[in-house]
């Protein structure tokens, strides 16, 4: 075995199959292994595929982590302990995957929280869809509970239909999440 090859164990009904193939087929175990895999992988390429790009986006938001868990590593694991500013920082992934489940995209920080003021007030400036909306309520709801603080939502859409002076003004204080 050179220094690229790696054995696999298997259950031995299996290797009995693969023995079997490989003596029917004329070929060594290890090939039927190999194009078994080459075969069962073009069979399965668009799922590959997502796999990858999800694997990639959880690489990139790792490095993110590790801050993150080095902050909640110092309070003892309780997010609660940390300061609000700092809990929106170590939620942030999850808190920007359960808006977009309700509708709500892009949040921006808004109001005394985007000053970094120390408050339990959490206000952002998302965007919508015109027709579909946002599930208010529903985003609201699950963000307080994640965060342990009230949350309250700026949407841009309807904003931008009913009072753009405000929406200029939000815009021009808003900082990412």
């Amino acid at each position: 075995m050179n220094a690229r090859e790696h054995s696999v164990k298997v259950d031995p009904e299996t290797s009995g199959r693969i023995a079997d193939l490989a003596h029917f087929l004329g070929k060594t175990r290890k090939g039927v292994v190999r194009d078994a895999l080459l075969l069962l992988a073009d069979l399965h390429a668009p799922a590959v595929s997502l796999g990858i790009t999800r694997s990639a986006g959880r690489v990139t938001a790792a490095s993110g982590s590790l801050d993150a868990a080095k902050k909640l590593a110092e309070v003892g694991g309780d997010i609660l302990a940390l300061a609000p500013r700092e809990r929106v920082s170590v939620l942030r992934t999850e808190l920007i995957d359960l808006l977009d489940r309700h509708g709500a995209r892009n949040p921006r920080i808004v109001g005394a929280l985007a000053h970094d003021a120390d408050t339990e007030h959490l206000e952002l400036l998302v965007e919508s869809d015109l027709i579909d909306g946002i599930d208010h309520a529903g985003a609201i709801h699950v963000s307080q509970r994640l965060l342990g603080m009230t949350v309250t939502l700026h949407d841009e859409t309807g904003l931008r239909l009913f009072s753009p002076e405000k929406l200029r003004r939000l815009e021009h204080e808003a900082v990412p999440l």
